[in-house]
């Protein structure tokens, strides 16, 4: 059983550094597009926002920049892990893994992709804004994006063999999601109170939200917010575990027609 497991965590190990270097090899620009991607996206709403719209306070740009990294991340966090298991076909057919591992490795290397965003954000906001106190609670809340991700991959991953619409309906969920998840406006200000606390509940709002304001305001996120973000991945985290599990020996059938 011990070496199973051996077995199982070196290929979680293997495959996780696998496709962080694949993902870097397709393209000429190789790690760099990583943060170009980001970049031009950010400058994009920037230019629209800030400068054609004249929206936005002297903090616009801090504030897009928090919200671009960790929406970025969210976003290709759940494109990559919804195709997980469907993708692994031809692998399922030749040996066993749980199929829960799927998911988690493509979860796992858009983690690594987005650290380096955080870090080019940290050093960003380091020279710019200056570091505080506050930051100290940022790992906290990348924590709870990880384990949010990890919890909806799992869900999409376990329904796009069953329904391959699945991949259509998460890129619109995840279009209507950027303009309802504060990206760029701050939900606090640009929101009338009374409608505030139900684009809240979107747990991704709640990250962005108090993720700019240990790295930009410098005040110390709301903790009743950021337990109920860990309430409702856990719950989603237990469900996709569960189904993944439960379906374990299907997929391979499934995906075989």
């Amino acid at each position: 059983m011990a070496s199973k497991h051996h077995y199982y965590l070196d290929f979680f190990r293997l495959s996780v550094i696998a496709q962080f270097s694949r993902d870097a090899s397709r393209n000429r620009l190789g790690y760099a597009w990583w943060v170009l991607e980001p970049a031009l996206m950010l400058a994009v709403f920037y230019v629209v926002f800030g400068l054609i719209l004249q929206r936005g306070g002297p903090g616009f740009i801090y504030d897009l920049l928090v919200g671009v990294t960790l929406w970025s991340w969210f976003s290709n966090t759940m494109q990559k892990s919804t195709a997980s298991i469907s993708r692994s076909a031809q692998l399922m057919q030749q040996i066993y893994i749980p199929k829960q591992l799927l998911p988690l490795i493509s979860v796992s290397a858009e983690a690594l992709k987005a650290l380096i965003l955080v870090i080019i954000l940290l050093f960003i906001l380091a020279i710019t804004i200056g570091p505080s106190a506050t930051w100290l609670w940022l790992p906290l809340i990348l924590a709870l994006q990880l384990l949010f991700g990890t919890a909806c991959g799992m869900i999409t991953a376990h329904l796009l063999p069953f329904m391959n619409d699945v991949k259509y309906i998460v890129t619109m969920v995840l279009r209507l999601a950027m303009f309802l998840s504060g990206v760029f406006y701050r939900i606090d200000v640009a929101v009338p109170e009374a409608y505030r606390d139900y684009l809240m509940l979107n747990p991704l709002a709640t990250l962005i939200a108090e993720a700019r304001n240990v790295l930009v305001s410098g005040s110390p996120p709301q903790l009743d917010w950021l337990l109920y973000v860990f309430a409702i991945s856990l719950v989603l985290l237990i469900i996709g575990y569960w189904l993944i599990k439960r379906h374990d020996r299907v997929y391979p059938r499934l995906l075989s027609r």
